[in-house]
């Protein structure tokens, strides 16, 4: 997709990275060294260590020194994933919200195009993208496909099954204050939940291209819904009771009902 005026226009509108930290020195260098490279510049990168026992806390500062765009913070105990995603959401300063995972990385323009997206489609609050999906050593072990329409999306807004939290960027400006808040009940559904959260308030797109490598088998999205099935059931029932959202119970389900 070419530039357009609008996004030219707009380039000095600041992203905000949010990275949740928690003994990750293994993967930690490449995946920041993934963010600080992209080539939209006016980024902020914050990283919040949750209480790491190892290394990270060191990497984060030494990175930190290189280039200012690197803000680190430190838990003064173990909070968990929740919590520490809403310390990040309330230290962010930029319009526009990404994600990351420290066993994660993003390819160069990933930002450059999902902000061009949403410049040009503001309708949209959150534009994901496909997934290469990589192992421990970075060996490529597959490729996501998940539906590039809003209404498809809709159907089905499963974490790993037709998003990928992780690519997702989000236009804040389309939500009221306080919506983007990570509860601590919703595991193992913590993402999917934010998806329906959303949806009343703009639509939700993936873009056709590659634009991220995902540290984990595609294969367990699928057999953590499996595993789950009242916790699945309960967040279809929040989704109805709170989220403004009313999908058909089979589309909701349809990671685990196989066709006749």
């Amino acid at each position: 997709m070419p530039l357009s005026i609008n996004f030219m226009k707009n380039q000095k509108e600041l992203i905000s990275i949010l990275l949740p930290v928690h003994n990750a020195s293994g993967t930690l260098k490449e995946c920041i060294l993934s963010l600080l490279s992209q080539s939209y510049k006016n980024i902020e990168v914050i990283a919040i260590d949750d209480f790491s026992s190892d290394n990270s806390y060191k990497i984060l500062h030494s990175l930190k020194k290189k280039d200012k765009r690197l803000r680190v913070y430190k838990n003064v105990k173990r909070y968990g994933i929740a919590i520490t995603l809403n310390r990040l959401v309330n230290k962010a300063k930029g319009n526009f919200i990404a994600f990351m995972d420290t066993d994660d990385i993003s390819s160069p323009n990933r930002l450059k195009k999902q902000l061009n997206f949403l410049l040009n489609n503001v309708e949209v609050v959150a534009v994901g993208s496909q997934c290469t999906f990589i192992d421990e050593k970075g060996k490529k072990i597959g490729r996501s496909d998940f539906p590039t329409e809003n209404s498809l999306i809709y159907e089905n807004p499963l974490h790993g099954i037709s998003m990928q939290f992780e690519t997702v960027l989000i236009n804040k400006t389309l939500l009221p204050k306080d919506v983007l808040r990570f509860h601590t009940g919703s595991n193992p559904f913590i993402y999917s939940d934010i998806f329906m959260k959303l949806m009343p308030y703009g639509k939700f797109a993936n873009l056709k291209a590659f634009l991220h490598f995902h540290r984990n088998d595609p294969k367990i999205y699928l057999s953590d819904v499996k595993r789950n099935i009242i916790s699945l059931v309960k967040l279809w029932v929040k989704s109805k009771a709170f989220y403004d959202y009313t999908p058909p119970l089979r589309s909701f389900f349809s990671p685990i009902i196989k066709p006749a």
